[in-house]
């Protein structure tokens, strides 16, 4: 007779997912390095992707495929390298780039989290480009990061090696979810709730636009935490003003990440909330799953 086994699924991770352009950058990445590198007009290589998607591309490889065959990247193509090294003209909001070790030291003084074991990890999932991500100042800070790639030839990419837009960044959400970060692992699969790395309870979203809002959806429907933010020089824009009108986010706010900003004070409120529901579950024995296992 089997017998029933008590297997710890601790569910002890905090995750925060985070867009990047608009969200911790003020610019399109792209603009900032390559179209400045190579001399481009934004406009005119923006206006060539609008063409494409009126012919029926979709519009983040409509982009891709402007930078291996507009003429440009053609005469001159891009290289992985090259573009790490272009993202230093990247710029960010205020305190970003103070701002990971900054919350994680906020998050270690909250009460339970030593106890109890609770971290936190920060995410990356954008339509811009991994190879850029790769060279900015706080790649480092984080766990995984999902961005559009090339496969790369011996004169520069041949083709668009993973693609990423508004409505397949969910997928990567589950990824961080179920704790399957590779790509080669399978998502569709069913898990048990309580088998699942980092629940959505455990999740934030920071995104600034409607591109955002499948993710931001996502996160509402499950129970996770989504945040809406805009660029602090200027007005609190319309479509913000729209996601809030339709409860498509928890909160918003200017996207200044310095310590005091009304940003970091959400923030920390949402991990307070998240940190007294990991200890609550844990005291309760609900970090638990109750499994049949075979006698030994």
């Amino acid at each position: 007779m089997g017998k029933l086994k008590k297997r710890s699924v601790k569910q002890n991770i905090i995750a925060i997912v985070y867009d990047f352009d608009g969200t911790l950058s003020p610019h399109n990445m792209q603009e900032e390095t390559i179209f400045k590198d190579y001399g481009v007009r934004k406009d005119e290589i923006w206006q060539k992707a609008d063409h494409l998607v009126a012919s029926g591309y979709e519009r983040t490889l409509a982009y891709l495929k402007l930078l291996i065959h507009d003429k440009a990247f053609k005469e001159h193509p891009l290289k992985r390298d090259r573009l790490r090294h272009l993202a230093r003209h990247i710029t960010y909001f205020p305190g970003v780039p103070t701002f990971f070790p900054m919350i994680e030291r906020e998050l270690e003084k909250m009460a339970g989290v030593t106890e109890w074991g609770i971290s936190i990890e920060h995410y990356l999932v954008s339509s811009g480009m991994v190879e850029i991500l790769e060279g900015t100042r706080i790649f480092k800070y984080f766990t995984k990061a999902y961005a559009c790639e090339y496969e790369y030839g011996m004169s520069g990419p041949i083709f668009p090696k993973l693609v990423i837009n508004d409505t397949n960044k969910t997928q990567f959400l589950f990824r961080i979810n179920k704790g399957k970060l590779n790509l080669r692992e399978d998502i569709n699969s069913h898990m048990p709730e309580q088998q699942r790395r980092i629940p959505f309870r455990n999740m934030i979203y920071i995104g600034d636009s409607i591109t955002d809002i499948p993710s931001m959806t996502v996160m509402q429907r499950y129970g996770g935490h989504a945040i809406a933010v805009f660029d602090p020089s200027r007005k609190l824009p319309r479509r913000v003003m729209e996601m809030v009108k339709e409860k498509k986010v928890d909160h918003f706010a200017p996207a200044d990440y310095r310590k005091n900003a009304l940003l970091v004070k959400i923030i920390r409120t949402v991990l307070r909330k998240i940190v007294s529901s990991i200890v609550y579950r844990g005291s309760a024995g609900m970090s638990f799953d109750w499994v049949q296992s075979a006698d030994e």
